[in-house]
């Protein structure tokens, strides 16, 4: 992709989001909502990842809701420490500094995000852009759902295909990847206060699933990662949501097993609490743990291998190591203002913090300040 022809791309997204912005301005329907929200996101290796996100969700008719997204994603990566040929990575949105840029100095990259989503009761359709100056992501999806019971049980099934290509800064070569995933969930009441739901997705990756940038030290010698270009994942799921009434909270309880023909296996367990502290003020705490396994091909090192094996990476998410994520999510709704301040008399304000570390030595922080108008 040619630089006037990625100008013209960032062009459209920022019409797109304008657009958006104007078409949220005319609303004054009780079920729309406008959501600015902002995350910021930093890890121990020095890299830091601010997001602004605008999200519009309008009543288009009934049964029939219209979300539109956008969000940029500001990265800077810090200069190379150690070994100048190895790429600092960010171990969660996966950005990476491009081996052709300054080892000395920071580097910022910028990704701009489009999701447009229409809901409707029994069917849901999404698309969704990412465009960066060495990658673009693209998805498609369909959905639909089915009651029975009563509407006590609910069955959903969803079909997705997603294209990327990407061209790496510094060559004159483009790489593309295609995905394409299926997910199944049924969805139980159980009581007046407690709801189940279990499902499975099952996705095919096929293409470049390297990273264009980082390069292992292999029998002495630095050289680019090389992955196996196809992935077959498969994921199971149980959820329980739990309504306290003597305590005005909920527990929600997750629990889910991931397997993949690179021979990952994992484990998540999730919990978060709900507690009304007041009638406008909502707490929520949050705690997951994630253990796995590594990758077949996975080394600890491969500098002394004899020559050089068919695959090999420096992809942390490829080893075996646990993980934990903790913290809180605080939601204030806005009323009684005064009348100068009316326009946010429905709206809530949110704060998030969230604190994320491995046991291969990998930690980040996670703040998020969001406000949302309702109408």
């Amino acid at each position: 992709m040619t630089r006037k022809t990625h100008r013209i791309a960032r062009a459209m997204l920022v019409v797109v989001a304008a657009c958006a912005v104007l078409l949220a301005a005319t609303v004054s329907f009780t079920d729309d909502t406008i959501a600015l929200r902002t995350n910021f996101f930093s890890d121990s290796g020095g890299l830091a990842v601010q997001s602004p996100t605008f999200q519009f969700v309008k009543e288009m008719a009934r049964n029939t809701v219209l979300s539109l997204q956008y969000t940029l994603d500001r990265v800077n990566i810090p200069p190379y420490r150690g070994i100048s040929a190895k790429p600092i990575v960010d171990g969660i949105s996966g950005a990476s500094k491009p081996a052709t840029s300054n080892p000395s100095a920071a580097y910022i990259k910028n990704r701009n995000e489009v999701i447009a989503s229409i809901n409707r009761s029994q069917w849901n359709a999404t698309a969704y852009y990412s465009l960066e100056n060495d990658y673009t992501g693209r998805l498609v999806g369909f959905g639909i759902n089915q009651d029975f019971n009563q509407k006590n049980t609910n069955f959903s099934v969803n079909l997705s295909y997603g294209y990327d290509t990407v061209s790496p800064i510094g060559k004159n070569e483009t790489y593309t990847r295609t995905n394409i995933l299926g997910t199944a969930a049924i969805t139980q009441t159980l009581s007046p206060t407690a709801i189940l739901r279990a499902g499975a997705d099952l996705s095919r990756g096929d293409g470049y699933q390297s990273n264009p940038y980082r390069a292992v030290n292999v029998a002495g010698l630095p050289t680019l990662e090389r992955h196996p270009r196809q992935r077959t994942r498969g994921a199971g799921y149980v959820k329980l949501n739990k309504h306290l009434n003597p305590a005005d909270a909920a527990l929600w309880m997750e629990y889910r097993f991931y397997g993949d023909d690179w021979g990952i296996f994992s484990h998540t367990l999730g919990l978060q609490f709900y507690q009304n502290l007041s009638k406008r003020l909502l707490m929520r705490y949050r705690y997951r743990f994630y253990t796995q396994n590594s990758a077949y091909f996975w080394k600890k090192d491969y500098s002394l291998l004899p020559r050089q094996p068919k695959y090999f990476t420096d992809d942390y998410k490829l080893e075996p190591f646990n993980s934990h994520l903790f913290g809180f999510h605080v939601a204030y709704h806005l009323e009684g203002l005064r009348k100068s301040l009316s326009l946010f008399e429905h709206s809530t304000v949110d704060v998030k913090y969230e604190r994320f570390f491995t046991s291969n030595n990998f930690t980040a922080n996670i703040f998020q300040i969001g406000l949302t108008f309702e109408y």
